[in-house]
């Protein structure tokens, strides 16, 4: 009679479960073959990438649902092949995967495969964390007071809470990221990828393949694994496109149809993959402007502009300026918080009286210049002034070669003359040889803020609208 060692078949059983354990926990799909193919063990994480229930697949070979040349080169070479692109066929469905493949050898002779696979879209979720594709601004860092900056702000947060698409229209330098971003992590796809695009630097040779990503072989040079495009990489989240009115128009009747049933192909391929994108689009053109000369395609248009927003200019929101520059001063003090710095009225002053063609942009460059000009732990009207110097000359060739509006010239001539007179309105209208009801008429419609320019707090403090009813025309 055999004698059973309880201990040997409680141990095996252990260990089988232990082994069992492992092959479950890893995070790529497992696949083990004879050498027929025909699939013999999988664990979990295969049977969820795969999508096919575990009890079917045992009966599956692996030729049957993977059909590509790389597995044709292990089984005839033996060769170890590791990070290939390859596509599962599984109940008329394409499963995109990155796999690694390792022939089981016995003395010389392969008796089976193991694979590793790994979803496209777990791997892309990795790339996106490693290489940043993220948002990291949110409407709390939209600085402001201004009321119908806050309009624009409630609109953003409604369009964010749905799914469609956002043209955001502006000046260069208003903050359209900055917006782009904050929609993002305001709406449902916050913990998606977020991508962004500069359509303008992309060359227009590689503008499809950068979108929408090419296969292997696909052209000369191309990556031997093929390359997925940004509209891949942002599936689950939100692609920003920024300078949309520089794509080529080409590109343009591509991108509608993905917007149309959001669905790509990749360069040289005949499969299209299906992909969850929501896209928000930005540009300083003017849009309908381009429609009407034919550099954009107006079905594009009216499929972008859904929901439109409009971000005002710096000049339009002028009592930001003061606040912004304290943001971005306290940014550097944090910076550099040994020697911190401030702000003097003076200063606040002179930056009320730059137009800020960069918007916010440029005066954020601004403040950052005048800090680090800042010797001491003020920051006065000196500074800005030292940075005008420098470009002094330059400004005044531009003034000269430039064509401007009449009052554009009128305007600054006035501001000019005031800053000369220390505000002195009376002396300022006798240099520019104009009435004094003129000036102050012209102040008022200016709407330049005559006490900014007094000198001192002796001089006589002038009321626009009072001595303009009090004055008679004169000119």
């Amino acid at each position: 009679m055999c004698r059973i060692d309880m201990d040997s078949i409680l141990e095996y059983d252990i260990s089988s479960f232990v082994l069992q354990a492992i092959f479950d926990c890893c995070y790529d799909g497992l696949i083990i073959t004879d050498e027929n193919l025909l699939i013999k063990k999988v664990n979990i994480t295969a049977v969820k990438i795969l999508g096919i229930k575990e009890e079917t697949i045992y009966t599956t070979y692996l030729n049957e649902i993977l059909k590509d040349d790389v597995l044709k080169s292990v089984v005839l070479t033996g060769e170890n092949k590791f990070s290939q692109d390859c596509s599962f066929y599984i109940n008329g469905k394409r499963i995109r995967c990155v796999v690694n493949l390792v022939p089981v050898k016995l003395r010389g002779r392969i008796i089976g495969l193991v694979l590793a696979i790994r979803d496209t879209r777990n791997l892309h979720r990795m790339v996106n964390n490693v290489v940043g594709y993220k948002a990291s601004f949110t409407f709390d860092d939209v600085i402001t007071r201004n009321e119908n900056v806050k309009t624009i702000i409630s609109l953003a947060k409604k369009a964010a809470r749905t799914n469609c698409n956002i043209l955001i229209e502006g000046e260069s330098g208003t903050g359209k990221e900055v917006f782009a971003q904050s929609i993002h992590n305001y709406s449902s796809r916050s913990r998606g990828p977020f991508v962004a695009v500069n359509c303008a630097a992309i060359p227009r040779e590689l503008v499809e393949s950068e979108l929408f990503g090419y296969e292997k072989g696909a052209f000369t040079g191309a990556s031997r694994g093929g390359n997925p495009g940004k509209f891949e990489l942002a599936d689950g989240g939100t692609i920003f496109l920024d300078e949309i009115g520089e794509l080529p128009l080409d590109i343009q009747s591509k991108l509608l149809r993905v917007l149309d049933n959001l669905k790509i192909v990749r360069v040289g391929g005949n499969y299209e993959k299906p992909v969850d994108v929501r896209v928000i689009a930005a540009t300083n053109k003017v849009l309908k402007d381009e429609v009407e000369n034919k550099n954009f395609r107006s079905d594009l248009y009216y499929r972008l502009n859904v929901m439109s927003i409009h971000l005002l200019p710096l000049r339009s929101r002028r009592d930001d300026i003061e606040l912004l520059a304290q943001y971005f001063v306290n940014k550097l003090n944090v910076k550099n918080p040994s020697k911190p710095k401030y702000i003097d009225s003076s200063y606040v002053v002179e930056l009320n009286q730059h137009d800020f063609r960069g918007n916010i942009r440029e005066l954020r460059n601004v403040v950052e210049r005048s800090y680090y000009l800042c010797e001491g732990n003020m920051i006065t009207s000196k500074h800005f002034i030292e940075r005008n110097a420098e470009n002094a000359k330059i400004s005044e060739n531009n003034f000269q070669n430039r064509i401007l509006p009449l009052e554009a010239v009128e305007k600054q001539c006035i501001k000019n003359a005031l800053k000369y007179c220390g505000g002195n309105a009376l002396k300022a209208s006798q240099l520019l040889d104009i009435g004094k009801a003129t000036i102050y008429r012209k102040i008022k419609k200016y709407g330049i803020d005559l006490n900014s320019y007094n000198s001192s707090k002796n001089k006589e403090q002038i009321s626009v609208n009072s001595s303009f009813r009090q004055q008679p025309e004169s000119r």
